[in-house]
């Protein structure tokens, strides 16, 4: 009962359904509503304004906030799967324990601040930045396994400590990154054969003056340094230009 009076109210007050599915709210003016714990599987909030938006344990699979005005909305808790956030403004954006998988965040990456990256990306599994630009950025410590960065432009990136599992850097300008200390490979070690679950590739990736000393293969929450043979053979690479373990 008293989750149905809520979401009356919140329904009565942003003047949105609390639940819907493949709605469009394209181009509104939906600045700071309340739409906590609301279900819009799949729907548009192309190019809205939402400033200051409340989306605290939303359920917002597969939306669209292509062109979106998100800055200073709260997205903690949040189900973002599948996500479009492509030319989105996040400056200020908070994404706490928010469920990130799959998201687009391609025109996202150069007009938002490295602060507001690090809380996007701190844990975005499969996130699409496919010729996004990251040169320079200080993205120490991030999360993206199974990021698809092909063709980025990451030159002088600071990826330190990252969890960088999975990551496929195909073709991209990564000329003096500095990713030591990075996770870039895991093992399910609960089978005999030890299955490999994720590791990153920089096939065609150009690696001059990058520092990968310290980089770790994990098997079972136990990571280990990986020597330049071992990282060579996983990284699809002669890694030419780099610093190696």
């Amino acid at each position: 009962m008293i989750a149905i009076f809520a979401a009356a109210i919140l329904a009565l007050a942003s003047g949105l359904p609390s639940n819907c599915v493949g709605c469009s709210f394209a181009n509104r003016d939906l600045r700071g509503a309340d739409l906590s714990n609301a279900h819009y599987v799949g729907a548009s909030f192309a190019r809205s304004d939402l400033r200051n938006a409340n989306f605290h344990n939303a359920e917002l699979a597969g939306a669209d906030f292509n062109g979106a005005d998100l800055r200073g909305a709260d997205f903690s808790g949040a189900h973002l799967a599948g996500i479009n956030l492509r030319h989105a403004r996040i400056a200020g954006a908070r994404f706490a324990a928010a469920e990130l998988a799959g998201i687009d965040v391609r025109d996202v990456l150069e007009g938002a601040s490295d602060a507001d990256l690090r809380g996007l990306l701190h844990a975005c599994a499969g996130c699409d930045m496919r010729g996004g630009n990251v040169a320079g950025r200080n993205l120490n410590g991030i999360s993206i396994p199974g990021g698809d960065l092909r063709g980025a432009r990451a030159n002088g990136v600071r990826l330190e400590g990252a969890d960088l599992e999975g990551v496929d850097f195909k073709n991209a300008d990564l000329r003096n990154a500095d990713l030591r200390n990075a996770r870039l490979c895991s093992y399910n070690t609960g089978s005999s054969a030890g299955s490999e679950i994720g590791c990153l590739t920089f096939e065609g990736a150009d690696l001059h003056g990058a520092d990968l000393r310290g980089v770790t293969i994990c098997r079972q929450r136990q990571c280990t340094p990986l020597d330049a043979a071992t990282l060579r053979a996983h990284a699809h690479s002669d890694l030419a230009g780099a610093t190696l373990p």
